[in-house]
C-alpha cells in the first residue's frame, strides 16, 4: 500500500506532514553498535524490544518535529515530566510517522535557563548517520527543532533503543 494512502487511513490530520517515504531500516544489533560508537550507554541493551529501526532523512525529522514538542502545561513533578516528554515523542513519532525516535538521557547544563540537571529528550539518527536531539516540552525555547549533543547545554549519554 502506498505509504501516502497508509496515511490517510490511519486518521491523519489534514495539518500534520507527509514524509516523503524515504528512510532506511536497521537492525537493532546495528542501531546499537552506532550508538555504542557514540559512547552512548544503551538501555536496555539485553531486552528484546524492536527488531529494526526505520532511520529517516534529515528533512523527514525536520517536518515531524513541531510535532513531536507537547505543552508545558502537561508538566506533573514526578509523574509526567522530561523522561515522560521524551518518551511521548518516541512513541508518537512511531505511531504518527513510521520513524524511529527514542528516548535520550544526559545532563542538561544550561544558564540561560537556570536548569542543571539530569534532563530526559527525544533523539534520533538520520540515515546520514548524524544524531540529533530533540526537546520535546514547549516551554523551553529551542523545542520543535533538531539540534546536535553539546548545544543548549544538552550532553546526551544515555539511550533508550
Amino acid at each position: 500500500m502506498c505509504f501516502r494512502a497508509l496515511q490517510r487511513i490511519r486518521g491523519k490530520n489534514p495539518d500534520e506532514p507527509i514524509l516523503d517515504g524515504s528512510y532506511m531500516i536497521m537492525t537493532r544489533e546495528a542501531y546499537i553498535e552506532l550508538s555504542k560508537e557514540e559512547g552512548l550507554v544503551i538501555f536496555p541493551e539485553r531486552v528484546p524490544l524492536d527488531a529494526t529501526y526505520r532511520i529517516a532523512t534529515k528533512a523527514n525529522l525536520d517536518k515531524i518535529a513541531l510535532f513531536l514538542v507537547y505543552p508545558a502545561e502537561w508538566y506533573i513533578a514526578d509523574l509526567w515530566d522530561c523522561n515522560s516528554y521524551g518518551l511521548q515523542a518516541q512513541l508518537d513519532a512511531g505511531r504518527k510517522y513510521q520513524t524511529t525516535v527514542r528516548l535520550g538521557l544526559g545532563m542538561l547544563d544550561n544558564d540561560d535557563i537556570g536548569i542543571h540537571e539530569y534532563h530526559g529528550f527525544a533523539t534520533a539518527k538520520d540515515i546520514d548517520g548524524n544524531r540529533w536531539l530533540l526537546e520535546p516540552n514547549a516551554g523551553f525555547p529551542w523545542s520543535g527543532k533538531w539540534f546536535r549533543n553539546g548545544e543548549y547545554g544538552y550532553s546526551l549519554d544515555k539511550e533508550f533503543v
